[in-house]
C-alpha cells in the first residue's frame, strides 16, 4: 500500500504523538515499491513526502506533497494507494489512452521493468482533516472522524495521477495499554475519473497492532491493508506488513516498514522510512 499520509509508517496513528493540545509538527518519508499490480510488466516507484500537521484541541489537519520516481506508466497514484492502468509504457502514454488491462496474473516482477530511467515529478498533493469525536491520543480509546482529499496537480500524461479529484471519508478507531495498541482505519474513496474508465470508487481498510519493546519508546507492529476491486472482476489489493518505530524526546519520531502483497494488484514488495518532529 502506498498512501500518502501514511508516511510515516503504520504506528504513526498507534503512538500517541499528540494530544488535545495544539501542537505542530512536520514530517516526511521515502518508499519504495516493486511489483506487477496485475498487469503486464514490472514498475518500481519510489515516493518522497514532506508534510506538515497542525493539532487544534480536537482537530488535526495534515497536508502532504510527494515527489516520485517511477520506471512504467503502468500504475498511477490515486488517493486510495496505486492504480494499475495498464501496460502502456510511458513513452507511448502521451500519444496514446489505456484502460484497464484485463490480464490479472501473479504478483511481482518479471523482466519488463528498468531502472529509474527519469520519469520523475511531483505527485499529488493531499489534505486532511481528522476530528477526535471520542477520548484523545492520550486516552486508552479513542474514535475519530476524518475526510480527505487529493488535489489533481499531476498531470494525467506524466502518469504519476489521473489529472482528477479524489475525495475521501473515514473513521479511525483506537484502543490502547500498556502491553498491546490497536487501530482500526476504513474509509471511502470516491476516485476521479474520466469518461468511459472502468475503475470505480473504493473501500480500504487498516487494522494495524503494537507491542512496545524493552527499550522506551520503541515499539513493533504489524498490519493489513486491504482496499476492495479498482475494477470489475480484479481482486483487491491486499498488503502485510510489518515494522519498528521509535518516539523519543520533543515528539520525534522513526520508523521502518516493509510489505508484501498478498493479491496480483498489490506491490509485491514495500520498504519505507518515515519521521516527524514536534516544533511545538
Amino acid at each position: 500500500m502506498r498512501r500518502p499520509l501514511l508516511v510515516l509508517g503504520f504506528a504513526g496513528g498507534i503512538a500517541a504523538t499528540g494530544s488535545a493540545q495544539d501542537s505542530f509538527a512536520v514530517f516526511g518519508g521515502s518508499q519504495f515499491t516493486a511489483g506487477r499490480y496485475g498487469g503486464d510488466r514490472a514498475v518500481s516507484t519510489a515516493n518522497f513526502a514532506v508534510g506538515a500537521m497542525a493539532t487544534f484541541g480536537r482537530w488535526r489537519w495534515w497536508a502532504t506533497v510527494p515527489y516520485i520516481f517511477q520506471d512504467a506508466a503502468t500504475v498511477r497514484t490515486v488517493g486510495a494507494g496505486m492504480l494499475p492502468v495498464g501496460g502502456i509504457a510511458h513513452s507511448e502514454r502521451n500519444s496514446r489512452s489505456s484502460g484497464m488491462m484485463g490480464n490479472f496474473g501473479i504478483a511481482g516482477m518479471n523482466d519488463g521493468g528498468s531502472g529509474m530511467t527519469g520519469h520523475a515529478g511531483y505527485g499529488d498533493p493531499v489534505l486532511r482533516v481528522d476530528a477526535t469525536v471520542w477520548g484523545s491520543a492520550a486516552s486508552t480509546r479513542s474514535l475519530a472522524l476524518y475526510s480527505s482529499v487529493k488535489l489533481p496537480f499531476a498531470s494525467a500524461s506524466n502518469g504519476f495521477g489521473t489529472g482528477k479529484w479524489d475525495e475521501a471519508v473515514g473513521a479511525t478507531l483506537a484502543r490502547r495499554s500498556t502491553t498491546w495498541a490497536v487501530l482500526a482505519d476504513v474509509a471511502y474513496w470516491r476516485v476521479g475519473r474520466s469518461s468511459g474508465d472502468p475503475y470505480r470508487d473504493v473501500m480500504t481498510g487498516t487494522i494495524t497492532a503494537a507491542r512496545p519493546l524493552g527499550w522506551v519508546g520503541q515499539q513493533v507492529y504489524g498490519s493489513l491493508l486491504a482496499t476492495t476491486p479498482f475494477v470489475a472482476g480484479a481482486k483487491g489489493p491486499v498488503q502485510l506488513g510489518a515494522g519498528w518505530s521509535r518516539v523519543g524526546a520533543s515528539r520525534r519520531t522513526l520508523s521502518v516498514t516493509a510489505g508484501v502483497g498478498m493479491t496480483p494488484t498489490a506491490p509485491a514488495f514495500s520498504l519505507s522510512a518515515g519521521w516527524s518532529r514536534g516544533l511545538r
